[in-house]
């Protein structure tokens, strides 16, 4: 039993970074596909590895038309990794 819940931890940890990663890399994606500023992509990565419903909401954003529709909250913290200059 110890050795199960060890590797559900052990799990957990590495998918963390991962999944970090994979919103990073759908950031740039989107970006060269749709155009924008690619800058704030890894603050999107890091926002997203320690907030798994926004990592949700962000991986369902595929379109600009997606963007536009994204709740408020979702837009609230996309912001936070593009401040204005």
């Amino acid at each position: 039993m110890h050795k199960l819940i060890a590797l559900s931890a052990l799990a957990a940890i590495l998918a963390g970074p991962a999944f970090a990663n994979e919103t990073q890399a759908q950031c740039e994606a989107y970006v060269a596909e749709n155009g924008g500023d690619a800058s704030g992509c890894a603050c999107l990565g890091d926002l997203a590895d320690s907030d798994p419903g926004f990592a949700s909401a962000i991986a369902a954003i595929q379109s600009p038309e997606d963007l536009d529709a994204a709740d408020q909250s979702t837009k609230d913290k996309i912001a936070v990794c593009y401040p204005p200059a």
